[in-house]
């Protein structure tokens, strides 16, 4: 009877060494299912029109609030409505929800898990280029109506940013931004 035992337990083993062959197997052959597509044709961006300024200062949500859904491939074309083109912004991440409510925290953002892709008078665009999932916070300022032409250098437009008049999101202005 113990031998019949220790063939069982063998049998088992042979078979776990199998199983984990094949799913390495698989990985390497590039089937793993958390790939993701980060296209901006399969990932266009989504306007996030429910948050407004407040004393110069535009937040998604507060530390503690409802952040955003930032799965990967993502892309937020954020309203930001301060007027003008702002001139700092930071981006934050989150493993959950609600960011710190309940004990959670909230890391600015490196690399390629939220990239800014433009900035201008009207938008925001930030995109998850990473396939992590996350949840979003940005807050953006500075933006001063009367001083846009000095923003950002000559043309008032950081590298990599549209200008004050360039459009980031949206066709309401489809010319581009005068040289």
């Amino acid at each position: 009877m113990r031998s019949q035992k220790a063939g069982r337990g063998a049998a088992r083993r042979a078979g776990w060494a199998a199983c984990a062959v094949g799913a390495a197997a698989a990985l390497v052959a590039g089937c793993a299912p958390t790939r993701c597509d980060r296209s901006e044709s399969a990932n266009p961006p989504v306007e996030f029109t429910e948050a407004t300024p407040a004393g110069g200062v535009y937040e998604t949500s507060a530390p503690d609030g409802e952040l955003l859904y930032f799965p990967g491939g993502m892309r937020y074309a954020l309203k930001h409505g301060l007027g003008a083109r702002p001139r700092w912004h930071q981006v934050y991440l989150s493993f959950e929800s609600d960011g710190t409510r309940r004990g959670g925290t909230l890391a600015h953002a490196a690399g390629n898990q939220a990239e800014v892709t433009c900035v201008d008078d009207q938008h925001l665009i930030v995109m998850n280029d990473s396939c992590s999932e996350y949840w979003l916070r940005v807050v953006a300022g500075g933006a001063d109506v009367a001083d846009e032409g000095a923003a950002g250098g000559e043309d008032g437009a950081d590298e990599g940013a549209a200008s004050a008049a360039g459009k980031c999101y949206g066709d309401d202005d489809p010319t581009p931004a005068d040289p």
